[in-house]
């Protein structure tokens, strides 16, 4: 009977910690159609369709005033969501991104003249898969349809290229995750 209770209670902690890996795959918890309202939209109800929430809204300048050294970001609107990650330090370029869990990830905008917008993931395996779930797709019928396409640049860079189904003129440029400094960039260009 000991022993029948033992291989139970191992079997259920296995599929506890089973269902808390699954838990913690970021990107798993938002959809593709989520991901384009998100860099359609630009607002909390997006972002928190891709489980994230609201880390830091405001212009860097203010934030920055009296700093010594401090260029870069500042004089831009910086927007900020993200999920299993914290707003930290303020530095010379903006704050500091801190994880609070395994595979974080965040979404931000920048607005100055034109719009920049850029999504980090903590985990590469996490920035690769999402971006090839992404150049699978064919049309993601978001609340705005878009068509994907894949597309290669004079370098031989690879990049997805996704066009409103509705609007020849809302297009948008997403390219491959770039590693560096412990996060995976993947830079998201609006054409205007």
């Amino acid at each position: 009977m000991k022993k029948n209770l033992l291989f139970i209670g191992i079997c259920l902690l296995f599929a506890v910690g089973c269902d808390q890996s699954n838990k913690d795959q970021g990107f798993d918890l938002f959809t593709m159609e989520a991901f384009v309202d998100l860099i359609n939209q630009n607002d909390e109800a997006a972002a928190a369709k891709c489980g994230m929430t609201l880390l830091y809204e405001g212009e860097l300048e203010d934030d920055m005033e009296g700093m010594e050294g401090s260029e870069g970001d500042a004089g831009f609107y910086v927007t900020v969501f993200g999920k299993g990650i914290e707003k930290g330090e303020l530095s010379e370029t903006g704050y500091e991104m801190k994880l609070t869990s395994d595979h974080a990830y965040y979404y931000e905008l920048v607005s100055a003249t034109s719009f920049n917008q850029n999504l980090y993931f903590d985990d590469p395996a996490d920035a690769n898969a999402f971006f090839e779930k992404l150049s699978q797709q064919e049309v993601i019928k978001g609340e705005t349809p878009f068509a994907v396409e894949k597309m290669t640049n004079q370098l031989g860079e690879d990049y997805l290229l996704l066009k409103c189904v509705d609007d020849d003129n809302l297009v948008f440029e997403i390219n491959k995750p770039v590693c560096e400094n412990g996060f995976c960039l993947i830079s998201i260009y609006q054409y205007v």
